[in-house]
């Protein structure tokens, strides 16, 4: 039987996303397996951790021309069973360098998931529920490294590297069978807008693409660079919250990890609420500029404040993780609202790719900014970042 509801399909593209995230983002919660497996130093394992993240980056944007071409369901199914195909090659291998293969393999393969699971929510709900559609998705990322962070360390113990990276393997062929049930488009006479409050019965299908590549308008780049220039600051807290709570503040590593997961909970409620509000108001990228505002308004308060006052340096922090966390669904949601259907797969693509780069370059940034002048300055750099995104956010952006 095919699944129709829609928040049966998403909630099936959840799954899929969580089994391709726990398989090219477990392996840093097993390295010390992963040390014992191939006899390698832990430089070197974190090097071979970060494998995936590289092939990701190497094929995301032809993965995103094959969602627009071949569509969600079927591309998403041959993600998973190629993803489940490269972890079961870990079996055979011995040596760093083939280990290293499979690894970038795994990110090669795994990436079109989360950009097919975003179009999903374009094509398949209506303008007033895609905030809060995407907000709920964006939810995959933090359940996903979850997940793996609660499975997969008990399971290296038992069964050592390879045998833990076999249950991601196994949850992404599961999902396959989840995601075969979904048809490739929503029923013809499915709504894809609720009806309207006056009890109008018009409904609204999901907005076609403009007139040749969203790229020749310059709207579209702008929420690329939004989501690019607040990566820093998110990944930047990400990184360092631990360590400085632990260097700078004299907390141990435990109760500073709690602190970090404490802030997870009001980051993902903040998601989804701000995905409601954009429904209501029909606008994905104002509260992002204020979002800005204030993230680099606090991360300034962060620099600073603690310096004078040690007590205010916790609250400074959990409200810093919060806030830097809000913004990546609204920025989703408008990509793919700008883009278009026939556009949305590649969009969403170059999106993932973008702030993969972010990602990627932010720790080598702040490892420079810690030398020259400590860790605290982070935080004021990341402030930077925060105030040319207010700069950048295209607010006159609404819903198609």
């Amino acid at each position: 039987m095919l699944v129709r509801s829609r928040w049966a399909v998403l909630s099936v593209s959840m799954v899929a996303q969580v089994a391709s995230v726990s398989a090219m983002f477990g392996v840093p919660v097993v390295l010390p397996q992963l040390r014992e497996a191939f006899g390698v130093t832990t430089a070197q394992a974190g090097v071979l951790a970060g494998l995936p993240s590289l092939g990701l980056l190497l094929t995301l944007l032809f993965w995103g021309l094959v969602i627009d071409r071949a569509g969600e369901r079927w591309t998403m199914a041959l993600s998973l069973v190629l993803t489940a195909g490269a972890l079961g090659l870990l079996w055979s291998v011995s040596h760093l360098w083939s280990a290293a293969v499979v690894l970038l393999l795994v990110g090669a393969v795994g990436g079109p998931v989360n950009a097919a699971s975003g179009r999903l929510v374009l094509t398949w709900f209506p303008a007033g529920e895609r905030g809060l559609a995407m907000g709920v998705r964006q939810s995959a990322l933090p359940l996903g490294v979850g997940v793996s962070g609660l499975v997969l360390p008990g399971a290296a113990e038992a069964w050592g590297f390879v045998g833990a990276m076999t249950i991601p393997a196994v949850l992404a062929l599961l999902a396959v069978a989840l995601v075969l049930m979904m048809p490739a488009e929503p029923p013809v006479d499915a709504p894809v807008r609720a009806p309207a409050p006056d009890g109008a019965g018009d409904t609204e299908r999901a907005p076609a693409s403009p007139a040749g590549s969203p790229y020749r308008h310059g709207a579209v780049w702008r929420v690329h660079g939004v989501s690019m220039l607040l990566g820093v600051p998110q990944i930047t807290l990400m990184t360092y919250a631990v360590i400085y709570l632990v260097q700078e503040q004299g907390w141990g590593a435990p109760a500073a990890g709690a602190i970090v997961a404490a802030a997870q909970v009001p980051g993902a409620a903040g998601r989804l609420l701000l995905g409601v509000r954009s429904d209501r108001t029909g606008n994905r990228m104002r509260p992002v500029r204020w979002l800005a505002v204030a993230s680099g308004t606090c991360l300034v308060l962060l620099t600073a404040l603690p310096n004078a006052w040690a007590w205010t340096a916790v609250p400074m922090v959990l409200l810093c993780l919060v806030l830097t966390m809000w913004h990546n669904g609204l920025t989703f949601t408008a990509v793919a609202e700008i883009a278009g259907t026939s556009w949305a797969g590649r969009a969403l693509a170059v999106q993932n790719w973008l702030q993969a780069i972010s990602t990627t370059l932010t720790p080598v940034l702040m490892a420079a900014v810690i030398t020259l002048a400590g860790l605290p300055a982070v935080f004021a750099v990341a402030a930077v970042f925060s105030a040319a995104a207010v700069a950048v956010v295209p607010v006159a952006h609404g819903r198609p």
